[in-house]
């Protein structure tokens, strides 16, 4: 193979990779701000989802917990991918790092929350989130998912009544 022909290659993987993950960052925030339930159908029977340092293992655990998160609408600022070769036992593996912005809630009176402890304000909050998603399972699923807020008191905020979240240690 000549090196022209080995970056032909390359450039392929790279465009698979990013296409790739493009789709897969589309369907995923397009399930989380609309269609919720189906989000655990996305991770693998042993996948992880780190929320803000608490750990949720298991599709039944991560939805029970993506259910109990107020309504949601997520802009993507943008987002980075990377092929990871020789993990997970060899299966096809992306690394994908995003970042954007989240809003809970719907436009209200501004009291923060109703009585049911859903965001009557909308206010957005800047997130990051780190994927690793396999093709092990012939479609593509999430293996690891580290969800973290830039600018807020994450703490007092899951813990407190409002948000019905139970922490997982």
């Amino acid at each position: 193979m000549t090196a022209s022909e080995a970056m032909t290659a390359r450039e392929v993987a790279i465009t698979t990779t990013c296409s790739t993950a493009k789709e897969f960052v589309d369907r995923f925030f397009k399930r989380l701000d609309e269609e919720r339930h189906t989000v655990k159908n996305m991770y693998e029977e042993t996948g992880k989802c780190i929320f803000n340092g608490h750990c949720y293992v298991g599709p039944d655990n991560i939805g029970k917990l993506y259910e109990n998160i107020p309504k949601s609408s997520t802009r993507v600022v943008g987002f980075d991918a990377h092929q990871l070769d020789d993990y997970l036992g060899g299966a096809p593996t992306i690394l994908i790092t995003v970042t954007g912005h989240v809003r809970y809630g719907k436009k209200g009176d501004g009291g923060g929350f109703d009585a049911n402890g859903n965001a009557t304000e909308v206010k957005s909050m800047d997130f990051y989130e780190t994927f690793i998603i396999t093709g092990k399972s012939g479609s593509w699923r999430i293996q690891s998912d580290n969800f973290r807020f830039q600018n807020c008191n994450t703490d007092s905020m899951l813990k407190s009544d409002l948000w019905n979240i139970s922490m997982q240690e």
